[in-house]
C-alpha cells in the first residue's frame, strides 16, 4: 500500500471535501518517483489496474457514499503490486478518516448519546464502540502510556494533522485507524462475557 500524504495541516481545518482530497491526492504520484514499499525501488513503479470502493464522508451534516477508483501500480523491480491510498481513506473501510473522527468527536464532547450519533451517522453501535477502541488503542501507541494518561481524546483528535497521519504509518507500517486481523487477542476465558473454563 503507498500512502502519499500531501495535507499537512490539522484535520479539522482542511477546506477540502474528503471527495476533493482523494483526487487531490490520488493525481499526486507519478511513476517517475514513487518507492515501492517492498523492496525500496526508486522510479519503478507503473500503472498496473485500480478497482473501485466506497468512500463515505460528511456533507452538510449528512453521510453521503462516493464511489471512488484507487489506482495499483506494480514494481519492475521486485513484481509486487500496490494501491495508492490517499489520506482520506482508511484501509479496508468505506468510511473516510474524517467521518470517523468527527462521529467520535461528537462523543467526546457529550454532543448526544452513543444511540443519537449512531442513528445521524448510520452506522451500528458496535462499530461505534469498534471505532472508538480502536481509536484509543492507536492514540496510547502514538503517545506512548504516560503521555496518553495526560491527552485528552478531545485534545489529541483536535490536534491530529498530516503529520502525525505520515509518522504513524512509517512508525508502526499501518494507517491510523487502519484495523488489523489477530492484533486484539481474544480475552482469556471468565473474563467478562465469557464462559468460565473448567474447574
Amino acid at each position: 500500500m503507498i500512502r502519499p500524504f500531501t495535507v499537512f495541516c490539522k484535520l479539522n481545518q482542511i477546506s477540502l471535501s474528503d471527495r476533493q482530497w482523494f483526487d487531490q491526492e490520488a493525481g499526486s504520484l507519478s511513476h517517475t518517483d514513487g518507492i515501492c514499499p517492498v523492496c525500496h525501488a526508486k522510479a519503478c513503479l507503473s500503472p498496473f489496474a485500480s478497482y473501485t470502493r466506497y468512500l463515505v464522508e460528511w456533507k452538510e451534516d449528512l453521510p453521503i457514499t462516493h464511489e471512488v477508483t484507487v489506482q495499483r501500480y506494480r514494481c519492475s523491480s521486485c513484481g509486487h503490486t500496490h494501491a495508492l491510498l490517499p489520506s482520506p481513506l482508511v484501509p479496508y473501510s468505506s468510511y473516510s478518516l474524517r467521518f470517523i473522527l468527527l462521529v467520535l468527536r461528537g462523543c467526546f464532547l457529550h454532543r448526544a448519546c452513543v444511540q443519537k450519533i449512531c442513528e445521524h451517522a448510520g452506522i451500528s453501535v458496535s462499530t461505534f464502540y469498534r471505532w472508538k477502541a480502536l481509536f484509543l488503542a492507536h492514540k496510547a501507541l502514538w503517545l506512548g502510556m504516560l503521555e496518553d494518561l495526560k491527552a485528552s481524546a478531545e485534545a489529541f483528535l483536535d490536534g491530529m494533522d498530516g503529520i502525525l497521519l505520515q509518522g504513524f504509518c512509517r512508525k508502526f507500517l499501518f494507517s491510523f485507524l487502519q484495523r488489523l486481523r489477530g492484533a486484539f487477542p481474544d480475552p482469556p476465558s471468565g473474563a467478562p462475557g465469557q464462559p468460565s473454563g473448567s474447574t
